[in-house]
């Protein structure tokens, strides 16, 4: 063996005391594993002697053939467990004699990015859920903005109704006062004047038919008055809540994007260097 490996397989125990996390060192020659020290859960249960055409597709191998530091994330086949090996080639005098490799489990940064990939789904359903909420209640303000507005139009038609149903009063009292008159001349006139009375006193029973209707009309003018004037301001009410509610949804979208961010974030970091 070269002996500039052998001192590195001597000091394995050392160069797996470097590592922050539980690892596993793996040391070939050119020819076969002349190493190999696992981990306290990490463990590629590979043997000494192995030769490096059985590994040929592994991170080492290809670090060594290439002749420069690797780093590759490898799924769950190979070994049962997701990892990450680092394989740095060992030089003698300018030759390759070997490379040290180190295996770190990746299952935590694997769980990260799944975990990572949810909230980002999950923020991304919500916000455009949140979106379609404040666009309804957008419209629905709008619409009751707009519903707000007829009912002040019907309040001034009603207003104008109250102008005529006063007109109409108006005619009935000098129509009544116009058949006290004729009355009073038609029995002024005696004999002469009875036709006279009769049509004076369906004048009055005109006037006063016209009258009472002309009460009944306004009563009810009032009372749908009230009722619209309620309605505009439940109307006004909820519309005001409803511009609050679309504030609010628009603050949600925007602490859903901060969200987003954070999962982005915390799959950038899950992103092995090569």
């Amino acid at each position: 063996m070269n002996q500039k490996l052998k001192v590195i397989v001597e000091s394995i125990e050392f160069y797996q005391s470097t590592y922050p996390e539980d690892a596993c060192i793996l040391i070939f020659d050119t020819e076969k594993v002349v190493g190999y020290k696992r981990g306290k859960t990490v463990d590629l249960k590979i043997t000494l002697g192995e030769t490096v055409e059985q590994h040929r597709n592994t991170t080492s191998v290809r670090a060594m053939k290439s002749g420069r530091f690797l780093r590759e994330e490898r799924s769950e086949e190979a070994f049962g467990f997701p990892y990450i090996a680092s394989s740095v080639p060992v030089y003698d005098n300018g030759v390759i004699v070997g490379v040290v490799t180190g295996v770190i489990s990746n299952s935590r940064v694997s769980d990260m990015r799944i975990v990572a990939n949810e909230l980002s789904g999950s923020v991304q359903e919500m916000s455009a859920t949140t979106e379609q909420l404040a666009l309804a209640s957008t419209d629905v303000s709008k619409r009751l903005v707009e519903l707000s507005k007829y009912a002040e139009q019907m309040n001034d038609n009603i207003q104008q109704i109250n102008s005529i149903v006063g007109a109409v009063k108006d005619i009935a009292m000098h129509s009544k006062i116009l058949g006290l008159n004729a009355s009073i001349e038609a029995a002024r006139s005696g004999v002469h004047g009875r036709g006279f009375a009769v049509v004076a006193n369906e004048i009055q029973k005109m006037a006063q038919n016209s009258t009472n209707s002309a009460n009944s009309i306004a009563h009810q003018l009032l009372t749908i008055t009230d009722s619209i004037e309620h309605i505009n301001a439940y109307t006004k009410q909820i519309a005001s809540f409803t511009e609050e509610y679309t504030a609010s949804m628009h603050e949600m979208s925007e602490g859903y994007v901060s969200i987003n961010q954070i999962g982005q974030k915390l799959l950038s970091l899950g992103e092995i260097e090569h």
